[in-house]
């Protein structure tokens, strides 16, 4: 299965020069926990999470709707291709401890997201059918 088959194609994006403020409000309307922050060609140039407003932002005592997305974006984007097979971007998100992984196109344009929880929905989907192939359905999953 490649990254195209189960990425999120619609994943929310601001522009770096939004402020916090803007960004958390488009997470909560859109019930996620990052924004993909783009350039104007929908090339990704930083990440903006949950995490990262909590700990830049509230902690440090700065106002979210004085600070800008670019002063506390991650700015290493880790990427993968839509081509890519889901056990490359398990390893890659795992070597890089992250839980999102921005798809691009071969122009380095985004075209989808996949999360952890994506992954981890599809490994429970395969387990479970491996399962019901060896021992029967699970009492446990079919509720």
């Amino acid at each position: 299965m490649n990254l195209r088959d189960l990425m999120n194609t619609k994943p929310v994006t601001v522009r770096p020069s939004e402020t916090v403020a803007a960004a958390a409000k488009r997470m909560r309307d859109e019930g996620v926990g990052c924004v993909v922050v783009t350039g104007s060609t929908r090339k990704p140039v930083g990440i903006l999470t949950d995490r990262d407003i909590v700990l830049a932002v509230v902690a440090e005592g700065r106002l979210p709707e004085a600070t800008r997305v670019e002063e506390v974006m991650c700015r290493h984007v880790i990427t993968g291709r839509a081509t890519d097979t889901l056990m490359d971007a398990a390893m890659k998100m795992a070597e890089a401890s992250i839980r999102r992984l921005p798809v691009l196109d071969g122009q380095g344009r985004m075209v989808g997201l996949v999360s952890v929880d994506d992954l981890l929905v599809i490994l429970i989907t395969e387990l479970s059918n491996i399962s019901a192939a060896i021992a029967g359905p699970s009492k446990i999953l079919t509720t």
